[in-house]
């Protein structure tokens, strides 16, 4: 069978399925997730909008803290370190991208670990590296795995490539992937080299954010192509990867843009929130 593509929505509505089932049979308060939204840029807008109906449908609670465009680094900090130390609040994220004048290092980085939703704070990754069962892993790294576990992808002495601009993502990403005893080359753009390693990637993830930039032809029997990188442009959405451009005789999966990653990224991040809840209900008895 030729290239089938993944159902986003469908693995999403089993992750959220089980988070409602765990939170109605809940006998005490429910999650709760904060937002820090900045600015309106309309995309932004949006995926909070769906951040905030999903976790509605699962029964966990959110509080968006909106704040203009212009505010100031040292007064968005002293927000997030107010939701830092609010003890109803158990998840907490900032929407990205923030505006130009606010560094998303300064930013992400005060967010405690124990309510760091998106797992980029620096504590939280080096316990994902150390394999700390405390840690949490990002939404987006969440959805990899997810497929690759979903189409039972043994990455043992496979090759897989990864797209992407950001060393955060890349780096960390490799590792995760290493450790299931794959071969791992990064690349930052597609070049002459980086097409040639794609061509025979048995798994390649890509997470540039330019549309239908790569164009492979052939690819291993079985390949599986996790799209994450979703622009939107004249009032559509593409994905990095150009599927139609791959020799159709060949065996593969892909996940489509939209419909792919994005529901699944919504999903995980209510189950990280889920995740922070249960170890800090853990802590509060644990203390009493």
């Amino acid at each position: 069978m030729p290239q089938q593509l993944i159902n986003g929505h469908e693995l999403a509505e089993e992750i959220k399925d089980s988070i409602a089932n765990f939170v109605y049979s809940l006998q005490g308060p429910r999650p709760n997730l904060a937002i820090v939204l900045v600015g309106n840029r309309p995309d932004s807008e949006l995926y909070v909008r769906l951040k905030q109906q999903e976790a509605k449908k699962v029964g966990i609670d959110t509080h968006l803290y909106r704040c203009p465009e212009d505010i100031k680094e040292q007064e968005l900090i002293a927000i997030i370190n107010f939701l830092n130390n609010d003890p109803l609040i158990d998840g907490l994220l900032v929407q990205l991208p923030l505006p130009k004048h606010l560094n998303p290092d300064n930013i992400v980085n005060i967010i405690r670990a124990d309510k760091d939703v998106d797992g980029f704070t620096p504590l939280n990754l080096q316990k994902l590296l150390n394999n700390d069962p405390s840690a949490i892993i990002p939404p987006v790294f969440g959805v990899i795995l997810r497929i690759i576990i979903e189409r039972q992808l043994d990455l043992t002495n496979k090759k897989a490539v990864i797209l992407g601009n950001s060393p955060i993502f890349s780096d960390n990403l490799a590792l995760l992937l290493k450790r299931q005893g794959a071969t791992v080359s990064i690349f930052h753009e597609v070049n002459k080299t980086a097409s040639q390693a794609i061509e025979e990637a048995n798994l390649l993830i890509s997470a540039l954010g330019q549309p239908l930039i790569v164009k492979p032809k052939e690819l291993p029997e079985n390949y599986l192509i996790i799209d994450i990188g979703i622009t939107k442009k004249d009032h559509k959405v593409y994905g990095d990867v150009d599927l139609k451009s791959i020799n159709p005789t060949i065996n593969g999966w892909a996940t489509p843009v939209p419909g792919g990653v994005g529901p699944l990224t919504i999903a995980m991040a209510l189950y990280n929130t889920l995740l922070l809840y249960q170890q800090h209900h853990a802590q509060s008895r644990d203390n009493k």
